[in-house]
């Protein structure tokens, strides 16, 4: 199946009369943006290109695997500079930041039917970042934001360590089954599972599916480390939640 995550990427233009917003440390703004089919509610940040593109990407791609994340949208404001920004779903849904190191959204998680799901993508990406206000919470589920510091610099597809990042959302389910080894099993066996689903689709993340407004140079160094580091996904993702037994190994 030949996935074109893009396509439907929309570019619009972030309208004067936009205002901060009390969260984050790229110091987003809630504003009104014009596209193509008219005006639109966003959540939009000025972001070097790098982290634009890892945005971008990460974002269609986890929406294109069913991922509860805001459609991601490229804005230009009134000066022709570049935002990063997503359709704002605050309103009148009521969403509210969380943080993943907070007792009672981590109760709230471990109950979250697309947890488990979640903390594979942050494997798969690498994303250092979740636990710093990039949830969204309603009051029963979660959205994922934030995904600009993924695909960590410099960073090789094959390391797994903590050196450049530390999966929250892995150590809440780690942390869910502490004293129950078959909940361990059956994790790490769904995280496994999750993960050679991933990996068959690899046109979802390939060069070619990539959007063109994104330099060559960024689509090239991201997609190839989306492609090399899911080959051992699931078996890193097993190892970690089932560290006991080691991985089952699909590749050899």
């Amino acid at each position: 199946m030949k996935y074109e995550i893009m396509v439907h990427l929309r570019i619009g233009r972030l309208l004067p009369g936009y205002r901060e917003v009390g969260f984050g440390s790229c110091s987003p703004v809630r504003g009104i943006s014009l596209f193509a089919e008219g005006e639109c509610a966003v959540i939009a940040k000025k972001i070097p290109d790098r982290e634009i593109a890892v945005e971008v990407i990460c974002s269609c791609i986890g929406r294109e695997f069913g991922l509860p994340i805001p459609e991601p949208v490229l804005l230009l404001n009134s000066d022709n500079n570049w935002f990063f920004g997503s359709v704002d779903i605050g309103h009148p849904n009521l969403m509210q930041v969380a943080t993943a190191s907070d007792a009672a959204i981590i109760g709230k998680l471990e109950k979250w039917p697309p947890l488990i799901q979640a903390a594979c993508f942050d494997e798969w990406i690498a994303n250092p970042d979740r636990g710093n206000e990039n949830l969204l919470f309603d009051g029963s589920g979660f959205f994922l934001i934030d995904h600009g510091m993924a695909i960590p610099s410099g960073m090789p597809a094959d390391d797994w360590s903590d050196d450049y990042y530390n999966n929250q959302l892995l150590e809440i389910v780690t942390g869910s089954c502490e004293r129950a080894d078959d909940l361990r099993l059956k994790k790490a066996k769904e995280a496994q599972g999750w993960s050679s689903t991933i990996e068959k689709f690899d046109t979802a993340y390939d060069f070619s599916a990539l959007p063109s407004v994104i330099d060559d140079s960024l689509k090239l160094k991201i997609s190839k480390f989306l492609r090399e580091r899911v080959i051992k996904l699931g078996d890193e993702l097993y190892r970690k939640l089932n560290p006991h037994q080691g991985a089952l190994n699909f590749h050899d």
